[in-house]
């Protein structure tokens, strides 16, 4: 089977989509899947700086670095990609979609991680919500197969966006082998390049609204106020609307005990992890939700939100609360901080569920699909 795999914006620092194209690829391409598959990357710049390389083949999309490039010369670059290069599957792992001309005699298939655009309303930049609530609703519908993170994006899509149960298929993500438990001394190294003391809270993710940063913050004020001296470390990059987050922490004098680290690369994240006493997602919306995953397959106690996709995704493994509830946020805070053999229990249970979780198990239910396809 040839199938080519959409590589966009991997030229960049990596987020979350980028982060599961470039896991997706290299899982695609083991030894496992080389047996059934043959893969072509369709790239729309250099590979060279990028985390994937040159390992696998790759054919360039001309006139696609760009967003609105890729929306609209991409969408002729990928039909006459997929009929020179013979493939049989174009998988679009980014969710944007740029099949409005199909792709030659190639099945498509995109990956349409969540539709927060609709279901959190307020929180999208500008692309975002031409993307989500106007392209894809007229492009999904010539999609022969949409594969999301979870069941929750699921129902979501099913709700918001013209796509059939059947053609419509949960194929949840995995954990990277480089989380897991590291020796102290390292967390503690790594953590005083970064400018940061031995045990502080932590969330990973982008520096959003959707996020919920600012009752995260107001949370930790309560605990800092009640004599709680561990600091906020947020590490990720800053999207969209983040100026509110930045005032929240200036209204309530919190510059001394917040720490922006900005995008950190992913070969320091599992240190940071390690080195945290507590990892807190409390956010308002995730298609799936890698983070607090990661956190568990490092040891670090969780607690995250208990709407979307999270609860299905962390199990019993982590304490999960009303995103909304400020004070249900700091409790639960509070109660691990504060309770080491729950903390022990929650580190142990984490770890055991992180496990179930593989890009392997991933890559395999995506060929899957693909042969789905094309029966």
């Amino acid at each position: 089977m040839r199938a080519g795999i959409l590589a966009y914006g991997l030229d960049r620092p990596i987020g979350g989509i980028s982060r599961y194209t470039v896991d997706l690829i290299h899982a695609l391409s083991s030894t496992a899947c080389r047996s059934v598959l043959d893969i072509t990357l369709l790239t729309t710049s250099s590979l060279a700086a990028s985390p994937i390389g040159s390992s696998v083949a790759s054919h360039r999309l001309a006139a696609s670095h760009r967003l609105p490039g890729l929306m609209t010369w991409g969408n002729v670059a990928l039909r006459q990609a997929g009929q020179r290069l013979e493939l049989d599957v174009i998988h679009d792992p980014t969710g944007l979609t740029p099949f409005l001309f199909g792709a030659g005699r190639a099945r498509t298939v995109v990956t349409v991680h969540d539709v927060f655009a609709w279901s959190i309303p307020g929180h999208s930049t500008l692309a975002d919500t031409l993307i989500y609530r106007h392209w894809l609703p007229r492009v999904l519908p010539r999609v022969n197969a949409v594969i999301t993170d979870s069941n929750a994006s699921r129902s979501d899509i099913e709700q918001y966006l013209p796509v059939d149960r059947s053609r419509l298929f949960v194929v949840p993500l995995g954990v990277h082998p480089r989380y897991h438990p590291r020796p102290k001394a390292e967390s503690i190294a790594l953590g005083s390049r970064y400018g940061l003391p031995e045990g502080y809270f932590l969330f990973v993710g982008s520096v959003e609204e959707r996020k919920n940063l600012r009752r995260l913050l107001q949370a930790c004020a309560r605990l800092w106020a009640a004599g709680e001296r561990r600091p906020l470390v947020i590490v990720g990059a800053r999207r969209g609307k983040y100026s509110k987050i930045l005032q929240t922490v200036q209204d309530l004098a919190l510059e001394s005990r917040v720490r922006f680290t900005g995008h950190v690369p992913d070969a320091d994240l599992p240190a940071l992890y390690g080195g945290a006493d507590l990892f807190v997602f409390p956010s308002l919306y995730e298609g799936f939700g890698l983070p607090p995953l990661e956190a568990m397959a490092c040891g670090t106690p969780v607690v995250c939100s208990n709407t979307s996709s999270l609860p299905e995704v962390v199990g019993d493994a982590a304490i999960t609360v009303d995103p909304y509830d400020v004070e249900a946020l700091a409790e639960a805070m509070r109660r691990v901080l504060s309770d080491a053999d729950l903390a022990d229990d929650l580190r142990q249970r984490g770890l055991e569920r992180a496990a179930g979780f593989t890009w392997e198990q991933t890559a395999r239910k995506t060929v899957e699909v693909y042969r789905e396809v094309l029966s």
